[in-house]
């Protein structure tokens, strides 16, 4: 008799009747991920099509092959039906689809974070040219600062709130201390899986403009001149003219890149929904055609792709023109409140022991033949997860760090920011540092040597107008 979900799970926490239900809780959590990637996709598909028809994003034509490659994905599986022959196919190319927009994702972070820095610069540069009203002296506002970090008994909450405050308070540490603070946290790595500080590593590199792959050459090439004039720009003597125009220029640049973002981020968690879908289908028996997300994506579908589908026979309304359309599917969208609610809580029951499971019921898997399918599992908790990007083809270095690699690791990325600071302009050396520091693990051992961070950072800053900025700017984050 089958158990629920609830009963598999205590059961295999309390290492009892493994075998059986082992089987039965790989059936529940295929059915479940698979309903539940079903209606994400209902909501995602429809939400994409009226981005891409309503012209909403002007990026849309970037993402045009990928975007009717992923039509087609989904006319096969909802039109045709997947069948096992066909499942490993599919499978493959929504991974090779998923890695095409990856790719695009890194080289888009990446011009983000050098717009990042270069906008950081501005800001510190604005109040050059703009009225400054009176402000607390350093002495009391360091004063209001502590207060606000330490104002919570959290530790979590306040190393958050030393984070966003050295962001933003004036940088005037010296390199030697930088590198010192970049070396140890490298050292916090120490015994981790190397992935981990392979992560940190790219984070950091990323955020200190020092990221570059082949792909940078391929796609949104026309954010490189505007970058290259933002790195010759002499930031010391700019006058309100040329402010103006590169502040107006970092604003665009920002929204462009916040549109093309947002178009890949959507793509990027359909081919997500699409691939649980394709490798769970194997625990589907029966495909009903009628249920409310299927009516949606095979409408959607049919829409994208100008195809005709019996979809369109079940309403009794006249749909002989697009909006009818689009409007009719979107009455369906009531009849599926509450079920996501539902699945959440047997899936974050069932998700809370996978690891755990795969790693001690290892061989009792294999025995069973179950192996590919807790993988997936695995997979589909990841593609789950807030990272729509997650890594899940399994490559992932899970060897620890040893304190060799430390020590190397260390000696490579600081020669490489060493390097890259000697080349850089004093503000755009400051603000390079700034954009890192806020990204590294907590350095301070006490309040005190908090205090006189703070203090010292705006004490040592001769800058009036970059000190108001930075003022204004936590005070936005304090009140």
């Amino acid at each position: 008799m089958s158990k629920s979900i609830k009963q598999c799970v205590k059961a295999l926490d309390e290492n009892k009747d493994v075998r059986n239900m082992l089987p039965d809780y790989v059936d529940k959590c295929m059915h479940m991920n698979n309903e539940d990637a079903g209606l994400k996709l209902m909501m995602h598909y429809y939400m994409y099509y009226e981005m891409i028809t309503e012209g909403i994003n002007p990026y849309i034509e970037s993402a045009k092959d990928t975007t009717d490659a992923v039509n087609e994905i989904i006319y096969e599986i909802y039109e045709s039906g997947i069948t096992d022959e066909k499942r490993s196919g599919l499978s493959e190319r929504l991974l090779k689809l998923r890695q095409i927009v990856m790719d695009k994702m890194q080289v888009l972070t990446a011009y983000v974070d050098c717009f990042v820095v270069y906008e950081y610069i501005l800001n510190r540069i604005q109040y050059r040219f703009e009225e400054m009203k009176k402000l607390p002296d350093d002495t009391e506002f360091a004063q209001d600062v502590v207060k606000f970090i330490f104002g919570s008994k959290d530790n979590v909450a306040i190393n958050d709130s030393i984070h966003e405050i050295i962001g933003q308070l004036p940088m005037r540490m010296t390199r030697s201390r930088y590198i010192d603070i970049i070396r140890n946290a490298i050292s916090v790595y120490d015994g981790s899986d190397m992935s981990s500080l392979e992560s940190f590593i790219y984070m950091f590199r990323t955020n200190a403009m020092l990221y570059k792959n082949g792909d940078m050459d391929k796609y949104f090439t026309e954010f490189v001149p505007v970058l290259d004039e933002l790195s010759k720009l002499d930031y010391e003597n700019i006058t309100k003219e040329m402010y103006d125009i590169y502040a107006e220029k970092i604003t665009n640049n920002a929204v462009k890149l916040n549109d093309i973002s947002d178009l890949y981020m959507q793509l990027g968690q359909i081919i997500n929904e699409l691939y649980i879908i394709t490798v769970s289908s194997k625990y589907v028996e029966k495909i009903e055609k009628n249920t409310p997300q299927q009516v949606v994506i095979r409408g959607i579908n049919s829409l994208f792709m100008e195809k005709q589908s019996d979809v369109w026979n079940l309403s009794k309304e006249d749909l002989s023109d697009e909006e009818a359309k689009l409007y009719w599917l979107g009455e369906f969208f009531p009849q599926i409140e509450g079920i996501q609610e539902q699945l959440f809580e047997g899936m974050n029951m069932a998700g809370a022991i996978l690891e755990e499971t795969m790693d001690a019921q290892k061989d009792v898997i294999k025995e069973l033949s179950l192996t590919d399918e807790f993988n997936y599992l695995k997979q589909m908790s990841q593609l789950g997860s807030n990272s729509i990007f997650a890594e899940i083809n399994g490559a992932a270095d899970d060897s620890k760090v040893t304190a060799d690699d430390v020590l190397k690791i260390s000696d490579e990325l600081t020669v490489e920011i060493k390097e890259h600071l000697k080349k850089s302009s004093r503000m755009v050396r400051r603000a390079i540092m700034a954009n890192t520091i806020d990204k590294l693990p907590v350095f301070f051992n006490s309040p005190q040597e908090v205090a006189e961070y703070v203090t010292m950072s705006l004490e040592q800053c001769d800058d009036e107008a970059e000190k108001y900025a930075s003022k204004q700017l936590i005070m936005e984050m304090m009140f």
